[in-house]
């Protein structure tokens, strides 16, 4: 009789090779990591670098990158920008970036605290953001895909005036089948001005929930052709040509509930087109433009023609020739960035 056939011993190979590969895989996706944290630390040095070569300036108290392993996180503490001689400066408090390890072309940002920008007129301005404000970025090989911001509570001081705001929103695009155009959204719930306007105190000094959505045609030509400075973008698109849009405008500001459209031509140095404007609630707006004394001939007319054209949701339109704006044969006066 055959002697039995001893059992083989079983392969702990199946046991550890999980664990084998894990291991593997973490140790691949550590060294990757480094590899990229490297590669985004040099580009902010050559970024820096060529701000240098233009003769402006990038410093920083502090910098660290962190986030690993799946995302990357770059702070600067007491972050400084100083623009070429004549150019604008800013310093703030913190400025924090964040990219997902798997997608380095979105970047989410923050900048809590205190900031203050510096025009090239020499005039101080400043803001102050909470811990929700924040804004993202994303881009592709053509450029800016998208650019979104939200302010979260906050409060500026510009040009001597304050402001304090609630949940801004800002939205800029890029028109996909025409990349040359720029798409603008902006909304907010609430926006406080330490004075009303001198010309019409009547509206108060809280702007209620708004919103503007519109397009500017021409416009990263123009900005190219600026030097990319944004002040300098209509200007450039008076002489070069370009096109405004304003598909919705609704402005809730104390009695006026107002919403626009709009289509301007640039061109020649001018700006042509027109304006199209309706009210709600006209008889608050009226009281409180007769209590304010700001009821002048003018304004009656003014008041009453727009009324009328707000009936049954229509609109009153209002031609704009070389800048300036009428109702009817009136002239209103000119739009803000006009030549004289």
């Amino acid at each position: 009789m055959a002697s039995p056939t001893p059992p083989k011993k079983r392969s702990r190979l199946g046991l550890f090779l999980p664990f084998v590969l894990l291991f593997l895989a973490i140790g691949a996706w550590s060294a990757w990591w480094h590899v990229a944290r490297g590669r985004i630390d040099q580009a902010v040095d050559t970024w820096i670098a060529e701000q240098e070569a233009r003769g402006a300036a990038f410093t920083y108290a502090g910098r660290h990158m962190g986030g690993y392993p799946f995302r990357f996180e770059l702070v600067f503490d007491a972050p400084a920008y100083e623009g070429r001689p004549g150019g604008a400066s800013w310093e703030g408090s913190r400025a924090e970036f964040v990219m997902q390890a798997w997608n380095l072309t979105h970047m989410i940002g923050r900048m809590p605290g205190h900031h203050v920008i510096t025009g090239a007129d020499g005039i101080r301005n400043s803001v102050d953001f909470d811990g929700h404000a924040a804004f993202s970025l994303s881009w592709n090989k053509a450029g800016l895909n998208r650019f979104g911001f939200q302010s979260g509570e906050a409060q500026a001081l510009l040009a001597g005036q304050i402001y304090n705001l609630s949940n801004l929103s800002l939205n800029l695009a890029p028109r996909p089948e025409s990349p040359d155009d720029l798409m603008v959204a902006i909304q907010w719930d609430k926006l406080a001005l330490d004075a009303a306007p001198v010309a019409a105190p009547y509206l108060g000094t809280e702007l209620g929930p708004s919103r503007l959505i519109g397009e500017v045609r021409g416009f990263f030509p123009a900005y190219e052709a600026s030097g990319r400075e944004i002040n300098r973008v209509w200007p450039v698109m008076l002489e070069t040509g370009g096109e405004v849009e304003v598909a919705q405008l609704l402005l809730d500001w104390g009695p006026l509930d107002l919403g626009a459209q709009a289509n301007l031509t640039l061109a020649n140095g001018r700006s042509n087109g027109a304006l199209k404007v309706r009210i709600e609630n006209a008889d608050e707006l009226k009281q409180a433009m007769i209590d304010s004394g700001y009821w002048g001939q003018q304004e009656q007319i003014v008041f009453g023609a727009l009324e009328a054209a707000s009936r049954d949701d229509g609109f009153l339109t209002l031609p704009v020739k070389d800048d300036t704006v009428f109702v009817g044969p009136v002239p209103l006066g000119k739009l803000p960035g006009s030549r004289p």
